[in-house]
């Protein structure tokens, strides 16, 4: 009968023993919502500046002069 009513000791296990539990404290917590909601904004007005249409007075006829590479010696 003893060996069936032997004491057992169960204990929740929620981070490494010796360490903290695992909470992030409210400024953690405040400052990582501030970072995401900035980036989500950042984002936000790239992308919506980035979908915008280009100006009137834009012209596609106009030639690109693009100079020529000055010749290497002879065999190159």
């Amino acid at each position: 009968m003893a060996a069936t009513t032997a004491a057992t000791t169960e204990v929740p296990v929620t981070s490494f023993p010796g360490l903290p539990p695992r909470r992030l404290p409210a400024p953690i917590a405040a400052a990582v919502t501030l970072v995401l909601a900035m980036t989500a904004a950042l984002i936000f007005i790239a992308v919506s500046r980035g979908l915008a249409p280009g100006p009137g007075g834009c012209r596609t006829e106009t030639p690109i002069v693009v100079p020529r590479p000055t010749p290497g010696p002879f065999g190159s």
